[in-house]
């Protein structure tokens, strides 16, 4: 064997090992960016959940809850019961129903007011920075950590309602008690949850912003490195494939757990909506991560060495070459020839502008943008070819003719 065969041959392996990691790290990377962009961040995660505020079963739930905490306290069948007459106790019960009927009617009035949503956004932005306060080991604010138990003080959040109920003029919202705190908090996590939710976080925070960046990179250094790139290409659009199954799986379990943890209370009405909201923006990513792979393995295929592929490229150049012959006596044709001298280089440039594009210019990753960059991406190819190609080309000498024949053979015979 050969030096330059044992070379090729280590590079190979070399780009297949880089291409397994950076497979095996895509669906962590993009779930860990997904984290950051939309749980840690609390601008983003108070735009993304500030909508649910008008969402009837959000409303259902919450009203629910506040409802049955705020009848409980006033205890009015007890305290009807206390003066009436007893010529008038049978109509303790229709009193109470009426005084609950009320109390409904009233907070149902508030939750589709202006002022819950501005409620809405306040609690959620004290709770959020109190959770990620909580999981770095400071806990403040709402949510604090109680031995094996991350605990939300809802204290808070009834003492806000009360308020903007006596805001506007419900007579006895100012009356309200406030729950002790233990009838008041809420288990958010319990070990081992709390810990390895710690853990996550600990660890995936300061890697979570740039990991997907490596990622990309591992894939781009396995692609240069590789020799038989159409088939490195394939294997990248399988992982992307592949990651979108993973992101989608994961996210069924996701919501599963939520709704065993939440069944039985108030919170049950909304936590598919809650759910749907917050991992919209990682389910866009999974299906635009299988459109992407699928793509790539179409590239792939069409610049491989499978006879069908050949028979691609084939009829793509028929019509370059017919769009370039009826371009050449035109004043592009002089263009054309600096294209031709410059194809690589447009490619690449090309490729770059996409992806820059796509990492830097889009808040969220959907299919719609990846379909909008996709056809950007094949037009640009299709232009690239065809004013290469109505630049004036010299009939081949025998030997250059003999050169190109070797060409196709080598790169028939590459591997790894």
């Amino acid at each position: 064997m050969s030096e330059g065969t044992k070379k090729g041959r280590g590079r190979g392996i070399a780009a297949w090992v880089i291409f397994t990691i950076a497979a095996i790290l895509l669906p962590i990377s993009l779930t860990a960016f997904w984290g950051q962009r939309t749980l840690t961040d609390t601008e983003r995660y108070v735009a993304t959940v500030a909508p649910l505020s008008q969402d009837p079963t959000i409303q259902e739930a919450v009203g629910t809850l506040v409802t049955d905490k705020t009848v409980a306290k006033l205890d009015v069948q007890n305290k009807l019961d206390a003066i009436l007459p007893p010529k008038l106790e049978q109509l303790g019960p229709i009193l109470a129903g009426g005084v609950a009927t009320l109390v409904t009617r009233a907070i149902n009035a508030f939750l589709t007011s202006p002022q819950f949503h501005d409620l809405w956004v306040l609690i959620n932005t004290s709770i959020q920075k109190s959770t990620i306060a909580a999981l770095s080991g400071n806990p403040t604010g709402p949510v604090t950590i109680q031995g094996d138990e991350v605990i939300l003080d809802t204290g808070e959040a009834l003492t806000a309602v009360k308020q903007r109920l006596v805001d506007r003029g419900v007579p006895f919202a100012a009356d309200i008690p406030i729950p002790a705190k233990a009838d008041r908090e809420v288990v958010l996590l319990t070990s081992p949850q709390l810990q390895t939710a710690r853990t996550a976080y600990a660890i995936g925070q300061p890697v979570a912003e740039w990991l997907i960046f490596l990622v990309l990179g591992l894939f781009v250094l396995a692609l240069i490195l590789v020799r038989n790139k159409p088939r490195m290409i394939i294997g990248i659009g399988i992982a992307a494939v592949i990651t979108a199954i993973v992101l989608k799986t994961g996210l069924a379990f996701g919501e599963s757990a939520l709704t065993d943890t939440l069944s039985g209370t108030p919170l049950a009405i909304g936590q598919q909506a809650f759910y749907s909201i917050l991992t919209v923006f990682l389910i866009d990513g999974a299906r635009a991560m299988f459109f992407i792979g699928l793509v790539l393995i179409a590239v792939g295929w069409f610049l491989g060495n499978s006879s069908t592929g050949r028979k691609a490229r084939a009829l793509a150049g028929q019509a370059t070459d017919t769009a370039g012959d009826a371009l050449s006596d035109s004043p592009v044709a002089a263009a054309g020839a600096w294209v031709a001298r410059h194809r690589g280089v447009l490619y690449v440039a090309l490729l770059s502008l996409l992806g820059v594009i796509l990492v830097f210019f889009t808040d969220t990753i959907s299919v719609t943008r990846v379909v909008m960059l996709f056809i950007f991406g094949l037009l640009g190819a299709i232009a690239i070819e065809v004013l290469a190609r109505s630049a004036p080309r010299a009939e081949p000498t025998a030997d250059a003719a003999t050169q190109v024949e070797a060409a196709v053979e080598a790169e028939a015979d590459a591997s790894v």
